[in-house]
């Protein structure tokens, strides 16, 4: 019965083995490396693109100002020795 079991669990373990080499192996469909980026917009496109960036990174900024704005007040609101709420 030992022996039964132990060549189950070996037999088990190779075919694990190898279903686990077969699933990492690479696709030879899918293309590695980098890859050339290609836009076929037309240039308005691009521009209005690039132009909500710049819009999205601005109000990224000021948005992160509001909040460090609004953290320094609360903390200077609460207590001189209340520094664990704080770090």
């Amino acid at each position: 019965m030992k022996l039964r079991s132990l060549v189950l669990l070996a037999a088990g373990f190779v075919a694990g083995v190898a279903f686990a080499r077969r699933m990492a192996a690479d696709d030879p469909d899918v293309v590695h490396g980098p890859v050339a980026e290609r836009s076929t917009a037309n240039p308005a496109a691009r521009l209005a693109s690039a132009q909500a960036q710049k819009l999205a990174g601005r109000a990224t900024e000021a948005s992160l100002s509001a909040i460090r704005r609004t953290r320094s007040a609360i903390q200077g609101r609460l207590e001189p020795d209340d520094d664990v709420a704080w770090g």
